[in-house]
Order: C-alpha cells, then structure tokens, then sequence
C-alpha cells in the first residue's frame, strides 16, 4: 500500500514538472514591432516589415514586404540565396513606407549566387512601387558649403530622415552580391526621393558587386558621399538618373553597364545616364569649393540609349520631357572614365544638352579634373535644332557654355575630354548571364 502511495505522489510531482515545462516553452510574447528570431510573433514572412534588432538568417524562399524592414545599430541580417522580397502594397499603405533599410552601425549579408540571385522586387513590377535598398553608413561626406570632410558633417535620407555620415572610410553595411532589385523609387515629392539602391556614406567596407538594378522610378543608384566601390553593375530603366552621386563620392565603378531601352519612356525633367555633383546642388554647393569633392572613377563602361522622349510618371503635369544630357557633370565635379562605349539609337531622342553638360546653374564641373575617354557611335547633335553645345566641342557635342555667373570653358580647359577613342571596347557582358538580360534585342550594337 505504502508502495503504491509512493508511486501515485512520484507521478504527480512528474507530472506537474511536465506541465511546467510545456509551458515554459509556449512562446506568449506579444508583437512590438521588433524582430529578434524567427519565431518572433512580429516576424511574418506574408506580411514582412519592422525593426531586426539581432542577428537573423532568413531563408530561401519569398517575402512579402509590406512595410519599413530597417536593421538596427548592432544587428546583421543575413538573406540567403534564393530568397525573393515582394514589395505590395496594402490598403492603408503608401509606396514610400516600403523599403530595406540598413542604420549605421547595422548589416545586410545578402550574398546570392549565380543560380540562386536574391531579388528584391515589387507585386505589380511598375516604377515607383515601393521606396528601395537603404544602407546608412559612417563614411565620410563633404560639407558641401565649405569643402571640409573631417567626419563633423552628417545628413539625414530623404525618406525616413535616417542619419548617415561619420568618420569611418573604412565603414561597412554589409555585402550584396548577385542582386536583383527593381520597381523602387517612389518619392513624396521632387526632393524627397527613393531609389532602388540609395548608398549613404557607405565606406570601403560595404561590398557591392554582380548588381541588377532595373526600372527605377528615380535613380537607380545613388551615392551619398562616402568611398564605396561597385563593380559589374547591370543599370537598365530610371525615370531620372541611371547613375547619380553627389557629397563627395569618390569610390571606383568597374564593369558597368547602363541602358535605356526603347520602350522605356517614363522620364522625369532633368534625366539622364549619369548625374554627378561634387557636392550637392540642393545644399547650394558651388565650384568656389574645389577640395574634397567627388571624385569618382568609372572603368569599362558601356551605355546604350535607346528611348524616345517621355513622360513622368509620378507627376500629374503630363509634360514630355527629352534627356536633359546624356550625362551632366556638375558643381565642382571630377570625374574619371576610363573605356567607356556609347551607343546612342537611331530612334532614340535627342538631349537638350548634347552628349554631356558641364555647366548649371549652380557651377559647372571642374573642367581640369575631367578625364573621359569615350568610343561615341550615334547621332551628332552639334547640327541639330534644340540641342544646346558649345562651338568648339567635339562630336557629338557637349555643352560648358556660359551660364548665369559661371563662364565659359573651352576644349582645352580640360584634361581630356575625347569622344573617337575608337579602341575602347566597354564592359564585360558576359559576367551578366545571371541575369539573363536580352542584350542583343535591347541594347542593339553596344556589343
């Protein structure tokens, strides 16, 4: 009897530590907007968004973002290949709240590989669908109003009014390699502006290489100051800029290729291939600062223009708009390239400013800090009506006349400017095979 009773209480206590330890494993954490584990309540791969406050790998497979996913100071997510983030917007929520947003102090491993890319799109593939790839970095930038770069100078992003800047050129947020991103740009309005990727005083550390950025509703990609490098880059479709920078990028761009395609007619005013300032038009930089600027250089580079004039798509003016340039250099800029090959189309229309324009408003760029050697096929703008160039600019012609309170250069003002360096042969196409891009039937003769 003794026995049994002994056994009955053993049973109980067994199973009450049973059903403590149920209990203790039953997760009844309640959602807070932060991401700390997989099984975090707040983690939803159908309904993707919030802060990652710890280090988190995610999977293979498809994400559906609904809103801001921002890693935070301290914290590194890791995407694997293969995954795919849809960006779709939900009643209630606008394109500009959906973004990837890395802070400073933040990571982002997004390493794919060639069978197995990691994309970051949108649900219904059009231009301006949601607000892109943000990383905020500690590099440094230039105050663009007086040529200082000591690490003093911060900014905030034009959506989400995250800071960037520091003194760190050694910086890094992470890696994207073998990356699709595409449809992002949504804008508040002309200056508060996403891009598919926006580079924020990203430093050396940052590694950007095998990129796909395609139908961007502003830039495709934007630097923000800093001393990142990027290499073999696959830039297709902007509204506004294929390649922009501006606060003192002074990073090395290897391998890339842009292109507009013919049926690409979604053009903001002021667009073009590149747009490069040395500090920052909108921060009232001008050329009376020539140190610190950017200074970028661009090796093997191939662009192909192909597109009609357009209309912006996130305006409701309906105004067509023509390329104001096929790349404008500008406030205090210098810039480097390198075997470059241009293709401009026989259907394609004619920019307001010729090939490149060296002058705005807000200073040109600094003529004896240009080095550009280009192979240039196409039309010459130089006999054309309602195409701007200077008068003794080379084909196919590029404008530094006079303007506003900036004078004139002249051809010899710069330290190369040459548009028949027939020998150049471009970039690389064929490490884009990833991305299985139609070369021959969208960027006909730049191969």
């Amino acid at each position: 009897m003794k026995k049994f009773l002994m056994l009955a209480i053993a049973a109980s206590i067994v199973a009450s530590c049973s059903s403590d330890d149920n209990s203790s494993d039953t997760n009844t954490e309640t959602k807070d907007g932060y991401i700390s584990s997989l099984k975090d309540p707040d983690y939803d791969v159908s309904n993707l968004k919030g802060k990652i406050n710890a280090d988190i790998t995610l999977p293979a497979g498809n994400y559906t973002l609904t809103g801001r996913l921002i890693v935070v100071d301290g914290a590194t997510l890791t995407v694997s290949p293969g995954a795919k983030f849809i960006a779709t917007a939900t009643a209630g929520t606008a394109a500009t709240s959906i973004s990837v947003e890395v802070l400073r102090g933040g990571k982002i491993n997004a390493v794919g590989t060639v069978a197995a890319p990691i994309v970051f799109t949108s649900a219904n593939k059009k231009p301006g669908d949601w607000m892109g790839v943000f990383l905020c970095g500690k590099a440094t930038l230039v105050n663009a109003a007086t040529g200082t770069r000591d690490g003093s100078f911060t900014q905030t992003t034009e959506l989400g009014d995250e800071l960037y800047g520091g003194n760190d050129d050694a910086d890094s947020s992470g890696r994207l390699e073998y990356v699709e991103i595409g449809y992002a740009g949504a804008r508040v309005n002309a200056t508060k502006e996403g891009n598919n990727l926006s580079l924020y005083a990203q430093g050396t550390g940052t590694v950007l290489k095998n990129l796909y950025l395609h139908d961007g509703s502003d830039d495709n990609i934007e630097f923000f100051g800093g001393r990142v490098n990027v290499e073999n880059a696959l830039v297709v479709n902007s509204a506004d800029d294929t390649f922009d920078w501006c606060l003192g990028w002074s990073g090395t761009a290897k391998n890339i290729i842009e292109v507009r395609e013919a049926g690409f007619t979604d053009i903001t005013n002021g667009s073009g291939m590149m747009e490069g300032d040395g500090g920052f038009a909108d921060l009232a930089s001008t050329p009376a600062i020539t140190t610190n600027l950017s200074n970028p250089t661009f090796t093997n580079l191939s662009v192909g223009v192909y597109n009609a004039n357009g209309v912006d798509s996130g305006s409701t003016s309906g105004a067509a708009y023509a390329l104001r340039a096929g790349f404008t250099y500008r406030t205090g800029c210098k810039i480097t390239i390198q075997n470059a090959k241009v293709i401009w189309g026989t259907v394609a229309a004619n920019p307001v400013n010729g090939l490149i324009k060296f002058n705005d408003g807000t200073g040109p760029a600094l003529a004896a800090n240009v080095n550009i050697s280009m192979n240039y096929n196409g039309v010459d703008f130089r006999t054309i009506a309602g195409v701007t160039t200077s008068p003794d600019s080379p084909n196919p012609g590029a404008n530094y006349n006079l303007n506003g309170a900036y004078p004139a250069y002249l051809i010899g003002d710069f330290q190369k400017l040459v548009f028949n360096a027939t020998t150049n042969t471009g970039a690389d196409k064929s490490v884009f095979a990833w991305t299985n891009y139609d070369f021959a039937t969208k960027a006909p003769g730049l191969f």
